[in-house]
């Protein structure tokens, strides 16, 4: 399932800010935001060129704390999301909306035909507040569409990041194999240790999954397991 090409670029592109740009747990590992400013402009200008390949370009001030502020009013509502609460998640991204100032509109440029864009074209606007416009409105499209059943924070022990949910049939609730495999490690434990002498898991424990970045994720994915 895909919501359309630009808007699909919006969504990913939204959770991937909230995963690289704010603190809490990454699979088990914990994740800082920096409190210094040359510390700060790296990792917001790391995070900029991976999802939307910028050609590592440097950030300003102003920019970088746009983008960390982004994250954090992004992740609100995948948070909503994950929670069933559609109101606090539609009122969070209406807000995000007007702040960002979204304004779709067609636009040609580096040889390309018409296409749409989901923030005003002036360059004055600022980094920041033309990636909050392109979120802002691929979530709403998303969320107008398909509800917000398609979006949600990792269910796994030990991990907030959040994720969009492609599959079939719906029913992703972590955030990569990674976690899927984890959790499917830390319930099998949990069973075990409360029946003992079962070995039903002692194959599972030495080998958690097939699936791991890197190895069977489309197959993953696509069962909608995740």
């Amino acid at each position: 399932m895909n919501f359309g090409s630009y808007t699909d670029r919006g969504v990913e592109a939204a959770a991937e800010l909230v995963n690289q740009l704010t603190s809490g747990l990454d699979r088990g590992r914990p994740v800082t935001v920096p409190k210094e400013v040359g510390s700060r402009q790296r990792m917001a200008a790391a995070a900029e060129d991976a999802i939307w390949k910028s050609g590592g370009a440097e950030l300003s001030a102003h920019d970088t704390e746009g983008m960390f502020r982004l994250a954090a009013r992004l992740r609100a509502v995948f948070e909503a999301a994950s929670t069933g609460d559609a109101d606090r998640a539609a009122s969070a991204i209406n807000g995000l909306l007007q702040e960002y100032h979204a304004a779709p509109q067609l636009a040609s440029h580096d040889g390309e035909p018409w296409h749409l864009h989901f923030q005003s074209q002036e360059k004055e606007a600022g980094r920041a507040r033309a990636r909050g416009a392109t979120c802002a409105t691929a979530l709403a499209i998303a969320i107008g569409s398909h509800g917000i059943r398609r979006m949600g924070v990792c269910q796994a022990e030990r991990c907030d990041r959040v994720y969009i949910d492609t599959s079939r049939n719906g029913s992703r609730h972590f955030c990569s194999a990674t976690c899927l495999s984890r959790q499917k490690v830390a319930a099998f434990r949990a069973r075990r240790a409360s029946r003992p002498g079962d070995t039903e898991c002692a194959g599972l424990e030495a080998n958690p999954s097939s699936s791991h970045p890197g190895s069977g994720w489309s197959a993953t994915h696509e069962d909608g397991q995740i």
